[in-house]
């Protein structure tokens, strides 16, 4: 779906200009990009304010009009008042088919997760997935359907739709998953463990032999070179202190 805003070319620059033309309802911009000369537009307050609010959870990806030509930009910046929040200037960055730019792409997710009825919590870790494409292949959003998650489990960005696209973060990093709670995977552990051991009372297996611990005695086998028929080596006689 293609967003369109309608500007006007403006030519007066400087704060008293802009405070006129925002009482006037209209929000100062520029658009920019490839080395062309930058042209100073403005744009109407309230019908962009109603774009923006249509771009919710998609790319910010719009096409500016500007009298009768039509260029493809992204919204690069928005300044607010950080009062009233009303807009104060909007910064459009042209782009040409062939350019590849990066760009935030929203993460809208649906469903209710398998793993959330049986006690997990459903995080979504990752709301905006940088990626890296011609403008063409940049998708509106990403949608991630999570009922089929269950406890434990994950969406990484290595699952999402990713023809023509370069993600700009690694592919095993997590986008949405359900976390088990600790009650819940304590509890788990101790059914493990209750599984693992032997039941209580049971006869101990006998196929297994018991384990033989040999004590050394003051009789020791002769040595094995006795055995052969050598007559061992006779210990180094002590030298006899002389009696008088």
């Amino acid at each position: 779906m293609a967003y369109t805003t309608k500007a006007n070319l403006r030519s007066e620059t400087g704060k008293g200009p802009m405070r006129r033309l925002r009482r006037g309802g209209e929000v100062p911009a520029v658009m920019y990009g490839h080395g062309d000369p930058s042209q100073m537009l403005s744009i109407n307050a309230h019908d962009f304010g109603r774009l923006l609010d249509s771009l919710r959870g998609h790319s910010p990806i719009v096409e500016v009009e500007v009298e009768g030509s039509t260029q493809r930009c992204v919204i690069k910046t928005l300044q607010r008042n950080p009062i009233d929040g009303s807009l104060l200037h909007v910064d459009f960055q042209k782009v040409h088919p062939t350019e590849k730019i990066t760009i935030n792409v929203p993460v809208v997710i649906r469903g209710s997760a398998e793993g959330v009825k049986e006690g997990g919590m459903l995080d979504h870790l990752m709301r905006e997935v940088p990626v890296r494409a011609t403008i063409d292949r940049i998708p509106e959003r990403f949608e991630i359907d999570v009922t089929p998650l269950g406890l434990g489990q994950s969406v990484r960005v290595s699952d999402l739709a990713a023809e023509g696209l370069t993600f700009e973060v690694p592919l095993e990093s997590a986008v949405v998953a359900v976390l088990v709670p600790r009650k819940l995977a304590a509890a788990q552990m101790e059914a493990a463990a209750a599984a693992a051991a032997p039941a209580e009372g049971a006869a101990p297996d006998e196929s297994k032999e018991p384990e033989v611990i040999k004590q050394k005695t003051d009789k020791e086998e002769p040595a094995a070179d006795a055995k052969e028929g050598k007559k061992p080596e006779k210990p180094e006689k002590k030298e006899k202190k002389e009696k008088k």
